[in-house]
């Protein structure tokens, strides 16, 4: 096969070879996914932090307090949230210059998507998968030593590490990958059933 002819077959090969649809179709969603999880970690725990009232979905109503201390430092909100969060020194500056790499290859991937799952040059960069769940866990883990743990008399005393701070976003990142690689891919689902076959019976 000659040179200029090769992208042509390369690409339709990655769109009809099942297998390499189908993995593409998972990744993207997975990237997609954790991405909103990610938002998710750095917007709302501060929005609902500054939160005077809450609507009926029990999301925090922005307060002025948020936007005077959040929301004008930057027009969009996940900068805005991430600027807040190293002012607290959660997050640094390069973390911020990370999630705007994630956040154009994100950006790419939800608007161009048949670009992806069919262009040969077109590839979901999974590497960032990895960030996005250390960027969730330090976030994650600097609301819950800081803020959770010093407010719940529960923990007086004691000395936690923070291989033992999990939060349902770092458990749900975690899992997906779990799954989606086939890494104990059936544990979650036999346990699921174990725990659920009561309900049925």
């Amino acid at each position: 096969m000659n040179a200029p002819r090769k992208p042509v077959f390369d690409s339709w090969a990655k769109f009809l070879n099942p297998q390499s649809l189908r993995s593409n179709l998972i990744a993207a969603s997975i990237f997609l996914a954790a991405y909103e999880t990610l938002c998710t970690s750095a917007i709302d725990r501060i929005r609902n932090f500054f939160a005077y009232d809450f609507d009926e979905n029990g999301l925090g109503i922005e307060s002025e307090d948020y936007k005077k201390k959040v929301l004008s430092l930057d027009k969009i909100r996940l900068r805005a949230s991430l600027l807040w969060l190293k002012e607290m020194s959660a997050i640094s500056d390069a973390d911020i210059i990370l999630v705007d790499e994630i956040r154009r290859h994100r950006n790419k991937l939800a608007h161009e998507l048949p670009r992806f799952l069919t262009d040969a040059d077109a590839e979901i960069n999974i590497n960032f998968l990895v960030d996005i769940y250390e960027l969730v866990t330090k976030i994650d883990r600097w609301w819950i030593r800081e803020v959770d743990i010093p407010t719940n008399s529960d923990f007086d005393g004691q000395n936690i590490a923070d291989s033992d701070i999990k939060s349902g976003s770092m458990i749900f990142i975690q899992m997906m990958l779990k799954i989606a690689t086939g890494e104990d891919s059936s544990v979650f689902w036999d346990e699921f059933q174990k725990q659920t076959s009561s309900f049925w019976n």
